[in-house]
């Protein structure tokens, strides 16, 4: 018997998921997802869950509130997802930061000691000059989230493969005919590319280079530790003004009484997928860049004490992909009828994801525009991922935010 779809849909990741449901729900036939692991098990296994919105652009921002929406709406329909919307708050070590910190963040300015009410005293007052707290922010967790929307894709008559790697989109004649898998071929009318730090490989054999660079981040978890429920997103700043740069600007959220932490860290082996093979799992990338979280966490303990009482440390690894201009790539993959690609979180996937997904599934059915995100928008100004972080931090020079 044939296997065949609709519409194929690689990656299980909160992107490709969101995209599934959402095509669905447009009525857009027979939808078969394809994932080389289980779902929710890349790159979303190590996300933040946090909720905001950092790009300059309304389209972005209209996506960020889809999304806040979306999960709200998920959470109230009785799928536990850790949705809350008590805002985030960045908080600043030292005076220095403090002046950075409320010329640059919009939102509103809080003193040492509200910072300290506002986080029921998990950031006492005498360790911090104040706070800028965003209303609008909130978080999910992200691996609920990916399960959650796996059963209402399944609910919806949506086909889930798990444990199935993909090796190749086939074609014919300038359109694509299958999906080929490590269990045979799936043949089907169209194919998004949402396979995160994979999606390059896949691209390339099509002779489209995807300009999306994917770098290490990693994140910890702890055992409960009687952090309160209500605290919100913290990111901890000026831990390190001594560092260029400012240092691993250090992110903060309570999960199930415990912690959950991670940072943007500039060490080793942030690059080391850049312009290199992906493994199959991120778990087997190096620790190196955790050991730089931890010592961060020791910095972050003076300002938030609990940092100190860490223990039964879990460890989690992703690759978010970073675009030159930290705009996603989202529509057809040129020189082949039927190859869309879903890619660029940079890392606030799980932020956007639900809109970007809305935003390609509506492309798809109804042809609605996508031209603010279309994967060919640098036509051959990149050729290799060094040249996109090149160009990324380039960028991210002149306008450089506080840390």
């Amino acid at each position: 018997m044939a296997d065949r779809c609709d519409i194929a849909v690689i990656g299980g990741g909160v992107m490709g998921l969101a995209l599934a449901v959402h095509l669905l729900e447009a009525g857009a036939g027979d939808v078969r997802l394809v994932e080389r692991d289980t779902v929710g098990e890349g790159t979303t296994a190590a996300g933040g869950g946090f909720l905001g919105d950092w790009a300059p652009y309304e389209q972005e921002s209209a996506a960020a509130r889809y999304g806040r929406a979306f999960y709200a709406r998920l959470q109230e329909e009785g799928d536990d997802i850790g949705y809350r919307s008590d805002g985030m708050m960045y908080v600043a070590a030292g005076e220095a930061v403090w002046q950075e910190l409320i010329a640059w963040q919009t939102g509103t300015p809080l003193s040492a000691a509200e910072v300290e009410r506002v986080t029921d005293g998990a950031v006492p007052a005498d360790n911090v000059r104040g706070g800028v707290l965003i209303s609008d922010g909130g978080q999910v967790h992200a691996p609920k989230v990916a399960t959650a929307l796996a059963k209402r894709f399944r609910a919806g008559g949506g086909r889930l493969d798990t444990r199935r790697p993909v090796t190749a989109i086939s074609t014919a004649k300038g359109r694509v005919r299958a999906v080929e898998t490590t269990a045979g071929p799936i043949t089907c009318g169209a194919v998004v590319v949402a396979a995160g730090a994979w999606s390059g490989a896949l691209t390339r054999d099509l002779g489209f280079f995807l300009p999306a660079a994917p770098q290490v981040t990693s994140r910890v978890s702890t055992e409960p530790l009687d952090i309160p429920g209500t605290l919100p997103l913290l990111f901890l700043t000026g831990l390190t003004s001594d560092e260029p740069g400012g240092g691993t600007l250090l992110w903060v959220r309570e999960h199930e009484g415990g912690l959950l932490w991670g940072g943007t860290y500039a060490t080793f082996p942030r690059d080391v997928l850049i312009d290199a093979p992906v493994p199959d799992r991120l778990d087997e990338l190096p620790i190196d860049g955790v050991l730089e979280i931890l010592r961060i966490a020791g910095l972050g303990a003076l300002v938030m004490p609990a940092l100190a009482r860490r223990s039964r440390l879990r460890i989690k690894h992703g690759a978010p992909c970073h675009t030159p201009d930290s705009r996603a790539l989202i529509g057809p993959v040129p020189g082949v009828e039927g190859v869309y690609v879903l890619a660029g979180d940079n890392e606030a996937g799980i932020t956007y994801g639900p809109g970007y997904g809305k935003a390609l599934a509506d492309h798809i059915t109804r042809g609605t525009p996508l031209d603010q995100w279309r994967p060919d928008r640098f036509g051959d100004r990149f050729t290799t991922q060094r040249q996109v972080v090149d160009a990324l931090k380039a960028a991210e020079a002149a306008s450089v935010p506080p840390a």
